[in-house]
């Protein structure tokens, strides 16, 4: 047992610990699609690579959102809301998972105006938008459309639409208060989805309010998750 004036802070701590996760798990990140762009390497083990590609990356983004909600919960996350051009948001991302999607066979399309802008956290946006690129191309057949436009009061819309089964129904029944129960079957913890919501309620004011929603059908027939945002 430490002594009490040596006492562990293990928020501290853990911060620290999961920076060094992040940070390794980075190199993993390049690590794999670099062996993804070897033309030499056989199906079955190309098939793995891409496998735990989408596995990293997961978890990656995982430790991202983490300490980012610890950052929002505790009041000091440096919210940065600005005009931003929602095509360069849409490039990032789809570059974000580009090898993961070509690996797997599917097509990323996008559906932008070039002009079009709106005013949001970049940075929280963007890592809204790449987790649900990820969630779609696990489930995707062939295809992921990225649609992202501006109303005609200045809302935005990022839609990421995939061609898969589609939303099971327990999740589009929700209306996505908070963090889901643990799925045991899956390990599904909910945390992508509450991160979103957080996101998207801290966009705007009491009278209007960002909101994540989800849904089937769409113009791929799969799933759909949708931010708007005021």
């Amino acid at each position: 047992m430490p002594e009490s004036g040596d006492r562990l802070d293990i928020t501290t701590f853990l911060l620290s610990a999961i920076h060094d996760m992040k940070n390794s798990l980075g190199v993993m990140v390049a690590f794999l699609e670099d062996a993804l762009a070897c033309a030499e390497q056989p199906a079955p083990a190309r098939e793995r690579t891409a496998q735990a590609l989408y596995e990293a990356q997961r978890v990656d983004e995982h430790l991202i959102q983490l300490l980012a909600l610890y950052k929002i919960d505790q009041r000091f996350y440096p919210f940065d809301a600005g005009e931003q051009v929602l095509a360069d948001l849409a490039r990032e991302a789809l570059a974000r998972v580009d090898t993961l999607a070509g690996s797997r066979g599917v097509t990323l399309r996008c559906d932008c105006a070039e002009g079009a802008v709106g005013w949001f956290d970049y940075d929280l946006v963007y890592g809204v938008t790449v987790q649900a690129l990820h969630n779609a191309l696990r489930y995707a057949r062939g295809q992921v459309l990225l649609h992202a436009h501006t109303d005609a009061d200045g809302g935005v819309e990022i839609r990421i639409e995939d061609d898969g089964p589609g939303f099971p129904d327990f999740l589009l029944e929700r209306d996505l208060p908070g963090p889901l129960a643990i799925q045991h079957d899956t390990g599904n913890t909910g945390l992508g989805l509450y991160f979103a919501r957080v996101v998207a309620r801290l966009h705007g004011s009491d009278a209007r309010r960002g909101a994540i929603r989800l849904e089937n059908g769409g113009a791929l027939g799969g799933g759909c998750f949708v931010l708007r945002l005021p």
